[in-house]
């Protein structure tokens, strides 16, 4: 109940706005009724909770029956309207005649001081007795109300009051009405959750297309969807009751949910269907169910069947990463499965062989037979060098032309290399049908190991190239393992890594610009930075030559560095020429990537050479973003800045698509290898198309490199791709060429 003091205080001030308001205490009071139809509405929405109110308001006046007790209770919305009334005859007939009935609205300018108005008004409850009314009509009268709320005082529903004579006048009155609203809205509030469940469990369990299993606090199954007796080939009634553990592949989860209210979500999960003989694959949530106290009640997982993606994604990786013609895997695939076991490797004793494959006298079979008869011979060795792998960890894969490789992990001893060369060239003992003809056909083999020949991918391949063309030399159908006299560069190799130290400050690098082009209008949009080395002595030195060992020897970081910074230049340089601005595109190495400092390195960049962020833009390849959560939170930083990102050789790397949505990235750059066939290779052509497709799904550009023909690119244009490089449009060229044909 309220103090006295805030009672008495609040009776005066109402008592005052009162007789301002020019009442009369000694004239009964007058009530205005609102229209039918807008009562109608009211008692309309408040059905639930009069149905409510009134369960407990008969309780109330069954409790207090045969006490001889005279009581009217009525009850009000938030704006006063009295929407139920129920109780004594005698008072209700002396309440007529000021016109109290359903509909009616206490307001304080006609209705005086009441209780209805000053619960409503400080949301607290309230008595009134005799005198403390306004209107004489009410001085031997005694009355209670109190608000009531869905639980939240921002949500007040309005007012439960009781009329009784002054005789009667009891402080059990109010406090019975306290416990009666308390019990009233908690009753209110939990219909109101019944409520919200029943509308959950309709949406997400009658209608939804995931499969949704949930649980009580001890991990009893207690609701299972049809979508789950799909895909977990359970039925209802069997798992019902039942505890979680009885599905395999989620009792983990939901049992770190209750035990330690982990949330889980987008985890993939596979699942076996006998029935088709498949892998069911999904994406699956294990989340907390807590009541409105905040207490556990329980745990809901769900499934969301990705099997039609999973295996979209699986087609165009497999057809990324293997050869068109054999089926086996290709050079991009090796280079994976190479990188990853160079990786993987930590015994010292366990060496990786590379075993470099070049068939003896292809070319006399080509241009003796054709090259369909050419193709059919590469498919039978591709056939029978398969049966040369050993483990689940070999690779055979075709390089191109008539070159295979095979990679050969876990290998103990020089040995052990030796006896799997021998095994297949055996392959290679009995003749091959071609064109109707027993062909007898020998290969050359050679032989590199991590880590006695190198420590990473280019220079094994190097040193397995160079034996294999020793055995070549020598006459062919042998193998050779390399040695470092095989190598007649070395000596090219080191000089040149102690030249390109000194490359920057001799000023002997030089930026070429190879324009890229907006594929409908044929306009130049911006330019690629391409980096030559231009030494004294060895003259041009090969991009290819160059970079990989700057890579080897980390000189690639200050090389990256100096290429960026001239390639702001330039661009600003063009600039302020008056020239229009168009885009510069700069590859970073994967040591650059990664360097931690990297945002801040190109915000200087940019700030040294004046050129605003939206003119540069940044290309990465996919194999760089193996570390997803560095990548994501790099090229944050770099989008910050307001610098374009594009993702350079697309569909050649080792990252998931999965991610794509994950970075912040501009722009897609299909690889060279892909456009270069794709008018005569529908796998090529397949690839490309779901590259442009995809990417424009997710709001990315695209660019193919290598373009070369018209018919390339017509095809590109057909299929909606943006822009373009390559010879068809030009070739690289040195600032004040490309200005001149280009700029002005």
């Amino acid at each position: 109940m309220l103090h006295n003091i805030d009672k008495i205080s609040m009776v005066q001030e109402s008592k005052e706005f009162c007789k301002q308001s020019g009442l009369d205490p000694a004239v009964i009071p007058t009530f205005h009724c609102m229209p039918s139809d807008e009562l109608d509405k009211k008692l309309k929405n408040y059905e639930e909770i009069l149905s409510v109110v009134g369960f407990f308001m008969n309780q109330f006046l069954v409790s207090i029956q045969g006490k001889g007790i005279p009581l009217l209770i009525s009850i009000s919305n938030e704006e006063g309207v009295i929407l139920q009334i129920d109780g004594d005859q005698s008072i209700r007939r002396v309440m007529n005649k000021a016109g109290f009935r359903v509909g009616i609205q206490f307001r304080e300018e006609w209705a005086g001081t009441n209780v209805v108005n000053l619960a409503l008004k400080h949301q607290k409850p309230i008595e009134l007795i005799g005198d403390e009314h306004y209107h004489q009509f009410f001085h031997s009268a005694a009355c209670y109300s109190v608000p009531f709320y869905y639980k939240k005082q921002d949500n007040l529903l309005g007012t439960i009051s009781i009329m009784t004579s002054k005789e009667y006048n009891h402080p059990f009155f109010l406090a019975m009405l306290i416990t009666m609203v308390d019990s009233i809205e908690r009753e209110l509030l939990l219909r109101k959750q019944n409520s919200r469940l029943d509308v959950l469990n309709h949406i997400l369990i009658d209608t939804t297309r995931n499969a949704i299993v949930a649980t009580d606090p001890e991990g009893i199954i207690l609701e299972f969807n049809s979508c789950a007796e799909k895909i977990l080939k359970y039925q209802k009634e069997e798992v019902i009751g039942q505890s979680i553990d009885t599905i395999e592949q989620m009792s983990d989860y939901i049992g770190r949910v209750l035990n330690e209210e982990k949330k889980f979500e987008d985890v993939q999960v596979c699942f076996y269907d006998s029935e088709n003989n498949r892998d069911i694959v999904c994406l699956f949530d294990a989340l907390p169910i807590y009541d409105y106290k905040g207490g556990l009640i329980g745990a809901l997982g769900q499934f969301r069947d990705i099997t039609e993606r999973f295996e979209s994604e699986q087609k165009i990786n497999h057809m990324a990463h293997h050869d068109e013609l054999t089926g086996i895997a290709n050079r991009r695939l090796v280079k994976q499965r190479l990188l990853q076991e160079i990786e993987n490797t930590n015994d010292p004793i366990q060496k990786i062989a590379i075993v470099f494959i070049d068939l003896d006298r292809f070319k006399y079979v080509n241009d003796t037979f054709g090259h369909s008869e050419g193709d059919r011979l590469l498919q039978q060795v591709s056939e029978r060098l398969q049966k040369y792998v050993y483990s689940n960890k070999d690779l055979v894969a075709r390089m191109g032309g008539d070159e295979f490789i095979f990679i050969l992990p876990d290998k103990d001893s020089e040995e052990s290399i030796q006896s799997h060369a021998k095994d297949i060239l055996s392959c290679f003992d009995k003749p091959f049908v071609v064109n109707g003809f027993d062909l007898h056909i020998s290969a050359s083999l050679g032989i590199a190991v991590f880590p006695d020949h190198g420590r990473d991918i280019e220079e094994l391949m190097v040193c397995a190239d160079s034996a294999m063309y020793q055995a070549k030399a020598g006459g062919g159908n042998n193998f050779q393992i390399y040695t470092p006299g095989m190598y007649s560069n070395s000596y090219k190799k080191l000089f040149m890594e102690n030249a390109l130290r000194t490359s920057i400050e001799n000023n002997e690098l030089i930026l070429e610009y190879q324009p890229q082009v907006d594929a409908k209008t044929r306009k130049i949009v911006g330019v690629e930075a391409l980096i030559r080395w231009n030494h004294p002595q060895l003259g041009l030195v090969s991009p290819a030559e160059f970079i990989p060992l700057s890579e080897e020897t980390g000189f690639i970081v200050p090389l990256g560095e100096w290429v960026l910074r001239e390639a702001c230049k330039q661009n600003k340089r063009w600039q302020d020429a008056g020239y229009p601005p168009i885009n510069i595109s700069v590859n970073l190495s994967s040591k650059q990537f990664s360097q931690e400092n990297l945002a801040a390195d190109v915000s200087k960049i940019l700030e040294e050479t004046g050129l605003a962020p939206e003119f540069l833009d940044l290309e990465i390849t996919e194999s760089m973003m193996m570390d997803v959560n560095h990548s994501i939170h790099v090229l944050k930083e770099l989008h910050a800045l307001g610098i374009q990102i594009s993702i350079d050789d697309f569909g050649t790397g080792y990252s998931s698509l999965n991610y794509l949505k994950r970075f912040s990235i501009h722009r897609l750059k299909i690889d060279r290898t892909f456009v270069q066939d794709i008018t005569n290779s529908s796998s090529d052509a397949s690839i490309v198309e779901t590259i442009i497709t995809m990417a424009h799904n997710l709001g990315l550009g695209v660019i193919a490199e290598g373009v070369e023909s018209e018919e390339q690119l017509k095809y590109l244009i057909n299929k909606n791709c943006d822009e373009f490089q390559g010879y068809l449009f030009s070739k690289p060229l040195s600032a004040e060429r490309l200005e001149q044909q280009f700029l002005k």
